[in-house]
């Protein structure tokens, strides 16, 4: 299972809880005007797509930062409709806390003052549900007193204080777009699908990278495809040895019409079984080629073989057409194809877009990627998200099979 070319976060196997419809649990609305030390801000709008699970997926990230002086501990969260009546998901407790990571290595639910977060949102609709124009988000938090400070009317008090519990609703955020149809990058059998959406913080969800000055998820929806033997194992050999992937050298294919913009060719191939160390992040990418598939949505593909590219920038490219070999260039510990789809033309100063595939077949759920990492087989639960999809997304983990 290889990381994304993207991913210096590690392997992160935090869930993300799956955000079922809940009613309302606050009984009166909060005062409109609040004076809170947290900032709530998102780093892009949510765009509705269907998932493997026939569940249509709002996935989207909110910067949290305590610009006060005293800790903030966040007791709920609760997603509203647009309009504020209709509670679409609650947070609280753990199923907050996994969805929540703290700058540095703090853990659980508190802010300190000065800290921030980001809070890695999954909010699911049902298939046939009204998608809501925007969602507004309803924090209850509870605010230290600063230590050292007076209370009202004396000069001081070493009583410690209750925090004080405050109720608030933050800006609407607008959804955007629905998901782009697109073919299959790869046919044939057996593709795992790694670090993909949506109810894990993955190491390409929780790639949020700070690149001059702003935060960029432009592997919010990416996926690396690996390909499982008969015995569930990518590896057939030694992992350290190219010739032991069976699917080393697979042909990548447009996923729809478009224009060649950027590509890398000349990146060599790394030894597997092992991250490369010191990687420049220009270089993470391997092999690679961007693809502007129209209105303003950019094909991503990387870790590609190198010399095997079939383009260049300025070609036309049609759905279907080879663009090269699967490789394991740049920041890789084993052969695979990374794919994303993003709203810019760069794969760092970009945001990920979600996009369905037209056609796949479900052939079960790795239920433990671990034994991937050492050569080992793959358990496989065969029931899970199987048969036949159609204009869906496929998640995490899901063993897949494309036309050929």
């Amino acid at each position: 299972m290889a990381q994304s070319s993207l991913a210096f976060t590690g392997r992160l196997l935090t869930g993300v809880v799956m955000l079922a419809a809940a009613a309302p649990a606050f009984a009166e609305s909060p005062a409109p005007e609040i004076l809170s030390p947290l900032l709530a801000t998102p780093i892009a709008p949510p765009n509705p797509v269907l998932g493997a699970d026939a569940r249509r997926h709002l996935v989207y990230e909110i910067v949290l930062m305590d610009i006060g002086e005293s800790a903030i501990a966040l007791e709920k969260i609760e997603v509203l409709g647009a309009n504020g009546e209709a509670v679409l998901a609650t947070l609280e407790g753990e199923a907050l806390a996994r969805i929540l990571r703290l700058t540095g290595s703090g853990k659980g639910t508190a802010l300190a003052a000065g800290g921030s977060g980001v809070l890695f949102m999954d909010v699911t609709l049902a298939e046939d549900a009204m998608v809501p124009r925007a969602l507004k988000h309803r924090f209850q938090v509870a605010v230290s007193k600063p230590e050292g400070k007076p209370s009202s009317g004396t000069d001081h008090d070493p009583t410690p204080q209750p925090p004080q519990t405050q109720s608030f609703i933050g800006a609407p955020v607008d959804v955007g777009r629905p998901a782009v149809v697109i073919a299959p990058p790869l046919k044939g059998r057996r593709w795992v699908v790694a670090g993909g959406c949506c109810d894990t913080i993955t190491y390409h969800r929780g790639a949020t990278l700070p690149i001059n000055g702003a935060i960029h998820v432009a592997e919010r929806y990416a996926i690396d495809l690996v390909q499982l033997d008969d015995n569930n194992k990518i590896a057939s050999g030694p992992i350290d040895k190219l010739s032991s992937y069976a699917f080393f050298g697979r042909e990548i294919y447009s996923v729809a019409d478009g224009t060649v913009i950027a590509m890398a060719d000349d990146r060599p191939e790394q030894v597997p079984g092992k991250l490369p160390q010191g990687m420049p992040l220009q270089l993470a990418l391997g092999n690679y080629v961007v693809i502007d598939i129209g209105e303003g949505r950019f094909a991503f593909y990387a870790h590609m073989q190198p010399g095997s590219l079939r383009v260049k920038p300025g070609d036309k490219v049609t759905t279907g057409r080879v663009l090269g070999l699967l490789g394991n260039s740049g920041n890789t510990d084993a052969p695979h194809l990374h794919f994303h789809v993003m709203d810019g033309a760069s794969p760092l100063l970009s945001d990920g877009l979600p996009y369905v595939f037209t056609s796949f077949t479900g052939e079960g759920r790795v239920t433990d990627e671990q034994p991937l990492f050492s050569g080992g087989a793959a358990p496989i639960d065969p029931d899970a998200l199987g048969g036949p999809h159609k204009n869906q997304l496929p998640l995490n983990l899901e063993v897949i099979g494309f036309p050929n």
